[in-house]
């Protein structure tokens, strides 16, 4: 009581004035109760501590949101708070919500089947691998008429939605009402993309029709009321807490603010920058669950790199390929430089935008989980990315690559993969290899990992001339069947 007094009189010693008010994170320095106990996995775990939200609480702070794992909560400050705030002994920092989290798709939806027939999904339709007993979490910006979608209905009756959480509008509890605006129904077609069947046309938009589906509503369509971070981290936490072993989202952040101020940078895209971005890893590389995040559209505007949270180490972010020809597609999003790890990890084929590659690649994981429950969930990820034609040589276009379920299940039964690769190095500019596919693209790359350009080639009887381009040190010229290295000297 009296450290609440003393806390009490610090405060208003400085002073709580009014004004225009902006969200923050306000982070901790520990948990108080839990601070001399070095499991970091049950740290992560351990609530965030009561002492400071009841200090926060008796200055008139109205917490909003809190997480765990970030050990912070959010609130409405004014500008005076903020600085006061940060003199308090047991807060770390204080940062600002970002509030223009945006779907990662155009205006248009595809046709999830081409990319379904990419990476032969067939042989998971034939095994009738559909995602039985696996729990997939959709983090997304509506699913209004979900329940009046041919393909989702089936799901829907069965009782196969366990809980849905609306984080705009905390009242609603119906996933599929509402009015609509601009991508309410975002998720309604991503939520397709996973699991929809349409018995009409006996066609498959996604394998995962027998999954348990928790969805949550951390996004708003109309300007005003765009998505917030803590949104996001209070649904991808409360998802770990039902069970969720997998989770999609097509959410992203990067620019677009209404104040051009408070817009990312690529440079923010690291990984750490964000908090959205640090609670992903700390789901994916802490907590064990598969998170499926688009790259983001940004490829080509000035933005360029993926959206973040699909920066994050650990998570699987998902670019977009042609179907013909499998190079990046003009809009998806590449990694940005100097990460440790690859970003996009993976891609496959969508027309419309990354929002619509990521839950394809959700339910080949979800379908193959269902089918090999023992299979732990980092090993599946380490086996989906060996499966792609490009995993001898990621790039930041398209990561790994497309992959391939049929080298997927033999990968799992331990058998290599048929995908060859091969390194050559030339000491001229131009250089003659034996090839016969239709599908042929060479990625002109700075360094190991980072595109310069990319191009798609037609051999000529059985022949591809290729050469050299400025500034190129490498190049990839990968088929679905074979990669080739070539190192110019």
């Amino acid at each position: 009581m009296m450290k609440k007094l003393i806390l009490i009189a610090f405060i208003f010693f400085y002073g709580l004035t009014c004004g225009a008010q902006q969200k923050y994170w306000i982070y901790f320095k520990d948990k108080t109760a839990f601070s001399s106990n070095k499991n970091a996995s049950d740290y992560l775990d351990f609530p965030v501590s009561d002492i400071y939200k009841d200090s926060l609480q008796a200055l008139g702070i109205t917490i909003q949101h809190q997480s765990k794992w970030l050990n912070a909560v959010t609130a409405q400050l004014t500008k005076t708070e903020e600085q006061t705030l940060i003199k308090i002994g047991f807060i770390e920092s204080i940062d600002l919500v970002n509030q223009n989290i945006k779907v990662c798709s155009t205006a248009q939806f595809g046709d999830s089947n081409l990319a379904l027939q990419q990476i032969k999904a067939d042989t998971l339709i034939k095994l009738h691998w559909h995602a039985e007993g696996v729990k997939i979490g959709i983090i997304d910006g509506g699913f209004l008429g979900a329940n009046k979608d041919e393909t989702l209905i089936p799901i829907i009756e069965k009782g196969q939605v366990a809980a849905y959480k609306n984080y705009i509008e905390e009242d609603v509890t119906d996933p599929y009402i509402g009015q609509k605006r601009l991508q309410d129904h975002h998720g309604t077609k991503v939520w397709k993309y996973i699991g929809g069947y349409s018995a009409a046309k006996d066609k498959y938009f996604g394998l995962a029709t027998k999954a348990q589906y928790y969805l949550a509503r951390t996004d708003q369509g109309d300007k005003e009321h765009r998505g917030e971070e803590d949104y996001w981290v209070a649904a991808l936490e409360w998802m770990h807490e039902q069970g969720v072993s997998i989770v999609n989202s097509s959410l992203g952040y990067s620019t677009g603010f209404t104040n051009p101020k408070e817009n990312y940078s690529p440079a923010d895209a690291d990984g750490k920058s964000s908090a959205i971005s640090r609670a992903a890893t700390i789901a994916a590389k802490k907590k064990g669950m598969i998170i499926v995040i688009s790259a983001g559209n940004d490829g080509s505007n000035k933005f360029k790199v993926v959206a973040l949270p699909a920066d994050a180490e650990g998570v699987i972010t998902v670019g977009a390929t042609g179907h013909q020809e499998w190079n990046k597609q003009f809009y998806s999003a590449i990694g940005p430089e100097g990460l440790s790890y690859v970003k996009p990890d993976l891609s496959c084929f969508s027309a419309t935008g990354t929002s619509f590659a990521a839950p394809v690649i959700t339910s080949i994981i979800a379908s193959v989980k269902g089918a090999n429950p023992n299979l732990r969930n980092k090993e599946l990820i380490k086996t989906l990315k060996a499966s792609c034609h490009l995993h001898a040589f990621p790039n930041n276009y398209i990561g790994n690559g497309v992959p391939n379920v049929n080298h997927l299940l033999g990968l799992i039964a331990e058998q290599p993969s048929p995908v060859t690769s091969e390194t050559i190095t030339s000491k001229t500019d131009e250089v003659e290899i034996a090839l016969t596919s239709e599908n042929i693209v060479a990625f002109h790359k700075s360094d190991k990992v980072n595109v310069i350009s990319q191009k798609s080639l037609r051999h000529k009887k059985g022949i591809v001339t290729i050469k050299k381009i400025e500034n190129a040190k490498r190049t990839t010229l990968a088929t679905p069947e074979k990669v080739i290295e070539i190192i110019w000297k």
